[in-house]
């Protein structure tokens, strides 16, 4: 693989230095020239933290390559891209060779009180170590390269800077007008505690009073706890609560000014500031960056300022337009060029009579690692994402479902383990016996991900991923938990991304599954078929063989191995002895062994998995409201009446069949109420009242990509091939 920059990353940073890797990429693309990324992970961060959402879009959007784990890219230059990355526990799971490498140095080695971030003693060992590289060392400005230099790393340093840059088309520039009534001030930062001055500070620069309004976007919470009372002129919003070319086109004013022992290695914030065309207050030191682009003073100067360029409307649009051009001129995309070219060296040719050598790597293979569950919920979840993540990649359950047997039935190779009550045993004794199975098969497998589904990864199961050290472990982990599972909570950092699948009822789940909701990404419901896939009435019911003109009932009403639908059932022998128009068919998946044995005559059955594709031969439904099942009918449109499964090891099924309700999609009714369900399934012979429930359904499009957006991440963060060969150059 061939690359003119390949970026060694951390993906989950947040603020500056993601936004100008995202920038970076974009310019990247604009000039011709071909990136890739090797995702990293820095000590900085939790294992756990998911990925800047707004940098997985824009490697999407540009094509940029996210190099696989058994690929070994080529590349003009190599940028490892912040200091916390060249760390002893920094681990690189793949190599590369490129003509120059550089550190990209995006942060002081120290702060104003000496206090040390880096061991920069070890970077030049680390360097040659794991890159066979010497070091060389970009600074983002001229504030770090200054700090560099008093740290006796002058000879490390390249001459120019690797300056942030920004796209002006992301920031349309606010017109100057008058300003009536108070001068709106504002400010962004990650909230940070350093990001801010002391209360006394801050109040001097961010005055109280009626002529000024402040708004404030991630501000910390311990940074508050130090007020008895705030400001009345102050207004705080949460980090990125607001688009932030929209909060900045809400204000007059630019103020930033932070905490007495930070040191701003570049400022994007305030870049993204005076690409706006903002007026922008700031500490004198930020004029090695920006020159004459900002005011400059201390903080109790700053209301000074204000009060002149509120009264000065002639100022205020001067200051804007040398804002805009200051950007426009320096840090805007049209740069990377010249910025890649001062920095790579001459390509180097490979000699004629020893040519590079291509090895033909094997797909990479990704584990699927289920729970037992009661149903099928876990192992077609799991299948639908190793759908979606297509033939590029080899996936292998390893699963503890009895109905494992459809993954196999679907081409996929798939091994059984037994839970600990198939086998009689203590859940001590079998979380050892699961231990070296598990073990066993990371040795033998080798996998470049591991997937686990399920609401509790079991101690043998993290104790196996911890010792083989060598696999990017995701959790997918649904969420709406009856109670709270802290011990399920704690395991989270035995993973490297917990992705939660979208629940269309999330109003009504508790959070129980998200008590650190920074840990989880979120996504759409994840679907084995897409509304899209689904065969018409007739084809269904013909693949189906049912009748073509009769009305027919889908049944679904779960294992019944832990909640009692005998009740349900036998309404609906009654219904059926009171409309001989309707046929009802029991759809069983692969863990009903046998059928029951009071089967009406016009209650039929039929083994089939998965389902999905043929919901459109049935008129209506009467399940239990599991993930998969809820979703799968709304998605199709099918009037279905929902009868949750109130086991407290499910999860909350009456919650999504009481929202469902309240939102029109669905009818409901508990398992023990023998008039409400009579009720409800009279309402679903009304031709009306099933026309009302699927156009209420229809208006839910767009959101059942939920399989497509998990592959989409994973192959970025597990760096996995996608589903066809980007051509070499």
């Amino acid at each position: 693989m061939e690359l003119d920059v390949l970026y060694l990353a951390d993906l989950r940073f947040p603020g500056g230095t993601a936004t100008s890797l995202r920038y970076d990429l974009r310019a990247c693309r604009l000039a011709g020239l071909r990136a890739g990324i090797v995702p990293l992970s820095s000590p900085l961060f939790p294992r756990s933290l998911v990925p800047n959402s707004a940098l997985l879009a824009e490697i999407q959007a540009t094509g940029t390559v996210i190099v696989p784990q058994n690929e070994r890219p080529r590349a003009r230059v190599a940028l490892l891209y912040h200091p916390s990355l060249l760390d002893r526990t920094v681990h690189v799971h793949a190599g590369f060779d490129a003509d120059v490498f550089y550190v990209v140095v995006h942060q002081p080695t120290r702060d104003r009180r000496g206090r040390s971030y880096y061991r920069t003693g070890t970077w030049a060992g680390l360097a040659a170590d794991w890159f066979a590289q010497d070091l060389r060392l970009l600074p983002v400005s001229d504030v770090v390269r200054r700090d560099l230099a008093r740290q006796d790393l002058s000879h490390a340093l390249h001459p120019c800077n690797w300056t942030n840059l920004i796209d002006p088309a992301d920031f349309p520039q606010k017109r100057t007008g008058e300003v009536k009534g108070p001068v709106t001030i504002g400010r962004h930062s990650r909230p940070s505690r350093d990001k801010f001055p002391s209360p006394q500070v801050t109040l001097a620069c961010y005055p109280r009073g009626p002529d000024f309004n402040h708004l404030m976007m991630g501000v910390p919470q311990d940074f508050l706890d130090e007020f008895e009372t705030l400001p009345s002129n102050w207004q705080i919003y949460p980090f990125s609560s607001w688009p932030v070319s929209e909060f900045l086109r809400s204000l007059d004013i630019y103020s930033y000014f932070h905490s007495d022992t930070w040191i701003e290695a570049f400022g994007y914030n305030v870049l993204e500031a005076l690409a706006t065309g903002l007026p922008c207050v700031v500490p004198h030191y930020m004029n090695e960056t920006f020159s004459d682009a900002c005011f400059y003073a201390d903080p109790e100067e700053a209301p000074q300022l204000y009060d002149r360029l509120r009264s000065d409307r002639a100022l205020r649009e001067e200051a804007s337009s040398r804002a805009r051009d200051h950007v426009v001129s320096r840090f805007a995309l049209d740069q990377f060029a010249r910025k890649f070219e001062n920095v790579a060296e001459a390509p180097r040719v490979s000699s004629p009579a020893s040519p590079v050598k291509r090895e033909t790597s094997e797909k990479p293979v990704v584990l699927s690692v289920t729970s037992n569950g009661i149903g099928l919920g876990h192992l077609t979840r799991q299948i639908a994402i190793a759908e979606a993540l297509g033939p590029a990649v080899n996936v292998v359950f390893f699963s503890l479902s009895e109905a494992i047997e459809v993954a196999r039935s679907m081409g996929y190779l798939a091994e059984f383990r037994p839970f600990h009550r198939r086998l009689q045993l203590d859940v001590e004794e079998w979380n050892g016996f699961f231990f070296q199975e598990m073990r066993e098969a990371l040795s033998h497998y080798r996998p470049a991900l591991v997937l686990f589904d399920g609401n509790m990864p079991y101690s043998g199961f993290t104790d196996a991923l911890d010792s083989y050290g060598k696999s990017y472990c995701a959790w997918i982990r649904r969420g709406l938990w009856r109670t709270p599972q802290p011990e399920s909570i704690a395991r989270e950092g035995a993973f490297d991304v917990i992705i939660e699948p979208g629940e269309l009822c999330e109003a009504l789940d508790l959070g129980y599954s998200s008590v650190n909701p920074d840990n989880v990404a979120r996504v759409n419901p994840v679907l084995m078929t897409q509304p899209h896939q689904l065969l018409d009435k007739t084809a269904a019911r013909r693949a189906l063989e049912l009748p073509e003109n009769a009305t027919l009932c889908l049944v679904q009403l779960g294992a019944e191995a832990n909640f009692d639908m005998s009740l349900p059932r036998e309404l609906l022998f009654d219904f059926l002895d009171r409309h001989p128009e309707v046929i009802a068919v029991d759809v069983r998946s692969p863990l009903h062994a046998t059928g029951h044995a009071d089967i009406h005559e016009r209650f039929l059955l039929r083994r089939l998995f998965p389902l999905g594709r043929y919901l459109k031969a049935f008129d209506f439904a009467v399940c239990a409201a599991g993930y998969n099942t809820f979703h799968e009918n709304i998605a199709a449109a099918l009037p279905t009446l929902f009868i949750p499964n109130s086991n407290p090891e499910t999860d909350d099924q009456d919650a999504r069949a009481l929202h469902g309700a309240r939102a029109g999609w669905n009818l409901a009714s508990t398992a023990d109420d023998p008039y409400e369900i009579e009720t409800q399934l009279r309402k679903l012979l009304d031709p009306e009242v099933r026309q009302t429930l699927s156009l209420a359904c229809g208006r839910k499009t767009g959101c059942w990509d939920g399989a497509s957006q998990i592959a989409r991440q994973l192959r970025i963060q597990a760096r996995l091939p996608d589903s066809f060969q980007v051509p070499e150059r």
